[in-house]
């Protein structure tokens, strides 16, 4: 991201930051008991180079990720992976794409194929969950809700891409399922510059907690092993 822009953001968020305390806004869901890490499609048609889907600044996401993935692993908190896949990708039969196929092209997005499989950097360990899903968001369609209500997680711990879409609706879908959102700001990425600096303060101001990975860390490194926690 350029100087300039950067600038410019700074300026707006400050101003927008004050606007928004006036009325109210930018509250704190805070951080629960019982959480979960949830990686929105991290993989490779938007974590590699070379893709149409391609996100940016992935030499510090999956570095973020790689920790997260440690602190949780150690106090046995559930991590959960999406990945975005279609069977059907002729355009001249009935398809799994919906409408969505005039927007992007997720016909590339080919179920079981090199490029919606989970970067190998942050790989899911055996019996962790790995979610296919057809929309922006983690929840409609999925099993994502009933997993973590049986779990009985309150709080999401959300990482990936893209800002603008696929985190950004996970987030607002969280909340109002009733999920603590917290979006660790070193592990989300998008395509173009400003993207997602604008949609995290935006997170941050109506949707959900928008947390330094540095929190985080020390958040999960503080619980009790998940095993030992009781029901809320």
């Amino acid at each position: 991201m350029s100087s300039e822009l950067a600038k410019l953001l700074e300026e707006t968020f400050t101003k927008d930051s004050a606007e928004y305390a006036k009325r109210g806004f930018q509250r704190r869901v805070g951080y629960g008991k019982r959480p979960a890490i949830i990686h929105i499609d991290m993989a490779n048609a938007w974590t590699r180079p070379g893709h149409a889907f391609s996100c940016a600044k992935m030499d510090t996401i999956i570095p973020a990720c790689q920790a997260l993935n440690e602190a949780a692993r150690a106090k046995g908190v559930p991590v959960v992976y999406t990945t975005t896949a279609y069977e059907v990708t002729d355009p001249g039969k009935p398809s799994d794409m919906g409408l969505w196929v005039n927007k992007i092209p997720v016909e590339l997005l080919v179920e079981g194929s090199e490029a919606v499989k989970i970067d190998s950097r942050i790989a899911p360990e055996p019996g962790e969950l790995v979610i296919t899903k057809k929309r922006a968001s983690a929840f409609p369609g999925t099993n994502l809700q009933q997993f973590l209500t049986a779990n009985r997680i309150d709080t999401v711990i959300v990482t990936g891409v893209t800002a603008a879409g696929c985190v950004r609706h996970t987030v607002e879908d969280a909340i109002a399922e009733g999920f603590r959102p917290i979006v660790v700001r070193e592990a989300v990425g998008d395509r173009v510059d400003g993207v997602v600096e604008w949609n995290l303060f935006d997170i941050d101001a109506k949707f959900g907690d928008v947390e330094p990975l540095s929190a985080v860390l020390a958040y999960l490194d503080g619980l009790p092993k998940f095993s030992e926690t009781t029901t809320p």
